[in-house]
C-alpha cells in the first residue's frame, strides 16, 4: 500500500468520525437545550444515546481517532485541544451515567453489575414461557380487542397474575412490545397477560379504561382456565400504559363512570399491587407542566379529544387522572422514573406518591439520576437491574 493511498484512507476514516462526533455533539446540545422533538430522528438518537451509555464510548473512540489524525497531521494546537477535550467529554459522560445510577442503587440498597450499563441489550434472555397469542377478551364496534397470554412453566397451581398495560402515547405502541418483561415475571413464577386496547377514533379516553377493566373481568372470569390466583392479580404499566394501570387500578366502572375503588365493593377486581413505569398521574399537570410539549400536547388532546381550555374538558383531564382516585384502600404502588425524563417529569411521580402517603398507602418510588424515558429498553442497564430488584421485592411482599 503507498503512502498516497494510506493517507486516502486515513483521510476516509476520519471523516467518518467527524461526521459520527458531530452527530454526538448536535444532538447532545439539542437535548439540553432543547425539549421539543421526541418521535423525530434526532429525538431518538438522543433517547438510545442516554438509554446506551456504550455509544458515548464509541463517540469517544471516533473522537481520539480524529485527535491521532491531528497529531499526525502536525495541526495547529488548538485544534488538538479541542478534540482532545471532546473525546475526554464523551468518555466522561459515559462513566458519569454509570456512576451515577451505580451510586443511586447502592444507595437504595441494591446489588448492580457495572458493566451492564455499557451493553447493548434490548431483551432478557429468560425462557420460562409458553405464549398463547391474540386471545380475544373484548368486541366492541365490530372489532376484537386482544391480548397476549404468557404461561409460565415453574409450577402449575394456582398462580399470580401480572395485567401488563403497554405504552405508546395512548395512540400507538402494541402488546409485543413488552416481551422482555413477560419472560422476566414468567421466571418469577407468574402468568402474564399483555393486553391491548383501543387506539382509534374520538372518544378513547373513555373507550381504553373501560378496555383495560373488561381485561380484567375476562381474566378472573378465566382463572380456572389458567389456574389463576385472582387474590394475587398485579398491574403493570409502562409509560402511558402506567397511567392506564394506575387508573385501573384506583378505580372500578359504574354506569360507565368511574369512581374510587373500594375494598367492600362486589363488583371490583382485587388488585394486590401496582406498579408503574415512568407513568403520568395528574394529566392536566402534565398539560400545563411538560418539557416536551410539542410532543406531548398532542397526544394528550388526541386522547382527551381537546385542548384543556373549556371547563369540560378540564374536567375530562382530571376525570383521567389517576392521583384523584387516590384513597384508603387503594393498592401499594410502586414507581419508577429518570430524571432525564423529558416526557413524563419526575413530578407526576412525586405528586402521586405524596398523595398515596396522605392516605397511607404502602408505596415506593425510586429516581434514577441519569435515565431517560422508557431507559428499561437497556435490559441490562443499571436503572433496569435495579427496578426489576425492587419490583421483585415488593411483589414477594405482595403475593
Amino acid at each position: 500500500m503507498t503512502i498516497t493511498k494510506f493517507k486516502s484512507i486515513f483521510n476516509k476514516i476520519g471523516t467518518i468520525a467527524s461526521l459520527l462526533v458531530l452527530t454526538g455533539i448536535f444532538v447532545l446540545l439539542w437535548r439540553s437545550f432543547s425539549a421539543s422533538g421526541y418521535g423525530t430522528y434526532s429525538g431518538q438518537i438522543a433517547f438510545y444515546l442516554l438509554t446506551f451509555p456504550l455509544a458515548f464510548f464509541i463517540l469517544g473512540g471516533a473522537a481520539f481517532i480524529i485527535l491521532l489524525l491531528l497529531i499526525w497531521k502536525k495541526s495547529a494546537l488548538f485544534l488538538k485541544i479541542v478534540w482532545a477535550v471532546i473525546c475526554i467529554s464523551f468518555l466522561g459522560i459515559a462513566l458519569l451515567s454509570g456512576i451515577q445510577n451505580k451510586h443511586y442503587a447502592d444507595r437504595i440498597g441494591t446489588e448492580t453489575a457495572l458493566l451492564g450499563n455499557y451493553t447493548f441489550s434490548f431483551s432478557g434472555t429468560d425462557t420460562y414461557s409458553d405464549l398463547e397469542e391474540d386471545v380475544v377478551y373484548k368486541t366492541a364496534e365490530d372489532e376484537d380487542l386482544l391480548l397476549d397470554v404468557w404461561d409460565t412453566k415453574v409450577n402449575d397451581e394456582n398462580r399470580p397474575v401480572i395485567v401488563n398495560i403497554h405504552g405508546g402515547g395512548w395512540s400507538g405502541g402494541d402488546k409485543s412490545e413488552v416481551s422482555s418483561w413477560s419472560k422476566w415475571f414468567n421466571s418469577k413464577g407468574y402468568v402474564v397477560f399483555n393486553v391491548e386496547y383501543n387506539q382509534n377514533g374520538p372518544g378513547m379516553w373513555q373507550k381504553q379504561i373501560s378496555d383495560t377493566h373488561a381485561a380484567l373481568n375476562w381474566i378472573v372470569e378465566h382463572a380456572d382456565e389458567y389456574h389463576l390466583d385472582i387474590n394475587r392479580i398485579n398491574l403493570l404499566g409502562s409509560s402511558a400504559g402506567g397511567h392506564l394501570a394506575l387508573l385501573t387500578g384506583y378505580t372500578e366502572l359504574k354506569e360507565n363512570s368511574l369512581v374510587p375503588k373500594e375494598t367492600d365493593s362486589g363488583s371490583t377486581v382485587k388488585i394486590n399491587s401496582i406498579i408503574n413505569l415512568y407513568g403520568p398521574s395528574d394529566l392536566l399537570q402534565l398539560y400545563s407542566k411538560n418539557h416536551s410539549k410539542e410532543f406531548v400536547h398532542p397526544l394528550l388532546e388526541q386522547l382527551l379529544d381537546g385542548q384543556p381550555k373549556t371547563e369540560e374538558i378540564k374536567h375530562r383531564y382530571q376525570q383521567m387522572s389517576p392521583i384523584q382516585y387516590v384513597n384508603k384502600t387503594s393498592a401499594p404502588t410502586i414507581s419508577f422514573v429518570g430524571q432525564k425524563d423529558k416526557v413524563v417529569p419526575e413530578e407526576q411521580i412525586e405528586i402521586l406518591h405524596e398523595k398515596l402517603d396522605e392516605n397511607n398507602i404502602d408505596n415506593q418510588a425510586y429516581y434514577f439520576p441519569f435515565s431517560d424515558h422508557s431507559y428499561d429498553t437497556n435490559w441490562k442497564s443499571i436503572a433496569t437491574q435495579t427496578t426489576r430488584e425492587k419490583i421483585e421485592e415488593f411483589l414477594n411482599k405482595y403475593n
